[in-house]
């Protein structure tokens, strides 16, 4: 795999519960929850992944890709968990996804991390790409974006010979989401769009809670074939989500997550030569 180099270092939005005497850093316990499954071919196959009581889900993503499928959805049930949809088509063999949910919580006593949902719903032409924005409400800042491609299409046995869609771009500012879709079929089709805003509730004990978020953009030079790529936060930060951006050409991501401290990838390029790729985390700390 190629090079790296830093494009861009987005800091400085600070979330403040209270302005009342300082306080030290907060500690914020970040597991991930693992779940594999089996994608059988020519099937649709979905399945829901939970955190555990009293944390919140802020982001859901693929962490190990399964050979020639695709992430049909991934939606946010409620503030614990996401509910993931992969399609396996009938040219390919049964293979094996592991799909990965951020739980984030604030070790008590300390301030409570509150999850605001957004969404919005747009058509994609045929053969077109559409671009959009989505902003959080004031006071809160991107955590996990989860895009539904399929948003009309159930689990199913027997009947899946592709999509049309995919993802081009979902990045985060500072304030709201961005993203770029591609419809390569030959008719119009809806695709949803979810985000997850984070700020901080301060609890009775707590009198001063600040949350601050860094969004880092890296990019990477990808080699031809597949590649993991990993790019940490920095020592005492954890991670929210895991963004990303292709340009035009062969380059797709087949999985993208937020683990504990860091943002992990799975990105493919079928050309001969390599080709660019731009990463990015979304990392926080609370004090």
């Amino acid at each position: 795999m190629g090079r790296w180099v830093i494009a861009l270092v987005a800091a400085g939005v600070v979330l403040v519960g209270a302005a009342a005497r300082a306080q030290t850093a907060q500690v914020v316990l970040a597991p991930t929850v693992f779940a594999s499954h089996n994608l059988p071919s020519d099937a649709i196959t979905g399945f829901t992944v939970s955190c555990p009581p009293g944390y919140a889900a802020v982001s859901g993503g693929v962490s190990s890709p399964g050979d020639g499928a695709t992430l049909l959805s991934v939606r946010p049930v409620g503030t614990r968990g996401f509910t993931f949809r992969l399609g396996n088509p009938v040219t390919n063999d049964a293979t094996r996804v592991t799909v990965a949910v951020a739980c984030r919580k604030i070790r008590p006593p300390g301030p409570v991390l509150l999850l605001k949902p957004v969404k919005t719903r747009m058509v994609v032409r045929p053969r077109t790409q559409k671009s959009g924005t989505l902003a959080c409400p004031p006071h809160t800042t991107p955590a996990g974006a989860a895009i539904d491609l399929e948003p009309g299409r159930a689990k199913s046995v027997d009947s899946f010979a592709g999509t049309a869609f995919s993802v081009r771009s979902i990045t985060a500012t500072l304030r709201a989401f961005q993203f770029r879709i591609a419809n390569a079929g030959a008719r119009a089709h809806d695709v949803v769009v979810n985000g997850l805003c984070v700020t901080v509730l301060l609890a009775p004990e707590v009198e001063h809670a600040k949350l601050s978020t860094t969004i880092s953009t890296y990019t990477n030079v990808i080699a031809p074939g597949r590649h993991r790529v990993l790019h940490r936060c920095s020592s005492g930060w954890i991670s929210l989500g895991a963004g990303y951006g292709l340009t035009p050409g062969p380059a797709r991501v087949d999985g993208a997550a937020a683990l504990a401290t860091s943002g992990a990838w799975w990105v493919r390029n079928t050309a001969a030569s390599p080709v660019t790729a731009r990463l990015q985390v979304i990392c926080a700390r609370v004090a």
